[in-house]
């Protein structure tokens, strides 16, 4: 299907701005980027779809480099004998308790709802990190379906592997991930498969053995990694080596496996990731909600690491997340030239394109001929001019600060949200059924 978007502000996602410009897509990808005399030539062939950009922004979709679908129907809720002190106790007191009350209904569910929000704020591809410890067998495929199929989104999923729950339950999230990661399929552009682990904290060495036994040779994992300080401390003081040696004696080290977090981890340890060509993702909002420690951006962009950017489950708004990064840097090392625009753009715009593009085995990230056909379209007239200079301030202190709307979303040349609405979910009847659903969830965990 051929459509076309006829009119709109675009950036590429690097160097070229439009200020009035055509994108021609078909087939999934963009066929041509249509401006000046080009563009008042051009007929719009009668069978294709259009969109109108007239007082539009068209950037390439967002990319959440390290999510958790299944935290979506968690808004609000209130638990009882609720005080954590660490970050242990956070888990313990509240993820841990939300995630074993999952059923099978509830894990689609929240897959759907965390990919509608995700598309409301311009994201076009999820890189999930899934838990549901009584609901383990066949969970990645519900969270496929609703991410995919429903809403209309890519997505790299796995299942979170830990020792927590017994050995019988995870024994179940292996074979999990080695079910999911048997069917995936290098022409489906759409998704694909990492072998989860939560924590090397939660995982013994026997576990760790297990994995190292039976994950497929080019298979990443997707871990958090030293995401609180006790993660080290205790990977120190039972195995005699810190979290990123580990992972490396087990041959988990791959240039395919994300590392969320790494907020703990040393100077050496660094250099072992950089050498290894592992993913790191920082997730700015969720550690300072939970106080557990400052990124060193400066670090590991230095080491040459791509360093991509999640939001680790608090919402979808890669904008706002991105505007946090920067100011986290700045207050945090006294710097007000800290985390400038050339390192918010590198992470967002460079390396988490870069990041789903390896995984999903497709041109992702750019406005441009030959890639993939994933744009966000912003209903956004700019009050002051607006170029490729100073494309990252007007996202940052104009959208992501005052008025995120996501008029029309496209992903694979495929249309998920126009003129404001969902074409493939009906919102209503799926935000009445999601209040449901989490209030039953809720009465389990109380």
């Amino acid at each position: 299907m051929k459509l076309v978007i006829d009119g709109a502000r675009i950036w590429d996602g690097a160097s070229e701005f439009h200020d009035k410009g055509t994108i021609v897509i078909d087939d999934g990808k963009i066929e041509a980027i249509l401006t000046g005399s080009e563009r008042d030539t051009y007929k719009i062939p009668a069978e294709a779809e259009k969109i109108d950009g007239d007082g539009k922004l068209a950037i390439p979709g967002l990319i959440n480099a390290h999510t958790h679908l299944y935290s979506s129907l968690a808004r609000g809720m209130a638990l009882p004998n609720y005080s954590p002190r660490t970050f242990t106790q956070i888990l313990e007191q509240l993820w841990w308790r939300l995630d074993k009350a999952l059923d099978p209904e509830s894990v689609k569910m929240s897959a759907i709802v965390g990919a509608m929000e995700a598309a409301r704020c311009g994201v076009t591809t999820l890189i999930d990190h899934h838990a549901s410890p009584h609901a383990v067998t066949g969970s990645l495929a519900a969270v496929k379906q609703a991410v995919n199929k429903d809403v209309g989104l890519r997505g790299a999923f796995c299942y979170e592997l830990s020792d927590r729950d017994g050995m019988g339950i995870r024994d179940e999230g292996i074979e999990e991930n080695l079910d999911f990661l048997s069917t995936d399929d290098s022409s489906d552009l759409m998704s694909t498969a990492l072998f989860g682990l939560h924590a090397s904290f939660t995982l013994s060495d026997s576990s760790l053995s297990k994995v190292a036994e039976r994950i497929p040779e080019r298979a990443g994992v997707h871990i958090h990694v030293a995401e609180g300080p006790e993660d080290e401390e205790q990977c120190q003081a039972k195995h005699g080596m810190r979290i990123v040696q580990r992972l490396d004696k087990f041959n988990l080290l791959r240039d395919r496996s994300v590392l969320a977090h790494c907020l703990h981890i040393n100077e050496e340890e660094k250099d072992l990731v950089a050498e290894s060509k592992a993913i790191v993702v920082h997730n700015p909002r969720s550690n300072m909600n939970n106080a557990v420690g400052v990124f060193d951006m400066d670090g590991f962009l230095k080491r040459g690491i791509i360093v991509g950017l999640g939001t680790d489950g608090l919402g979808e708004n890669m904008l706002s997340e991105l505007f946090t990064a920067g100011i986290l840097q700045k207050v945090s090392r006294g710097d007000s030239l800290a985390g400038g625009f050339p390192d918010l753009q590198k992470i967002l715009f460079d390396d988490n394109p870069q990041i789903a593009s390896l995984l999903l085995g497709s041109k992702i990230g750019r406005i441009a001929p030959g890639y993939a056909a994933d744009i966000a379209l912003f209903d956004y007239d700019p009050p002051t001019p607006i170029d490729a200079g100073n494309i990252l301030g007007h996202l940052l202190f104009g959208i992501a600060v005052h008025d995120l709307h996501v008029c029309d979303l496209v992903v694979s040349g495929g249309i998920v949200i126009r003129d404001g609405h969902f074409v493939n979910v009906d919102e209503d009847a799926l935000y009445a059924q999601s209040r449901e659903g989490a209030a039953s969830l809720w009465a389990r965990i109380s």
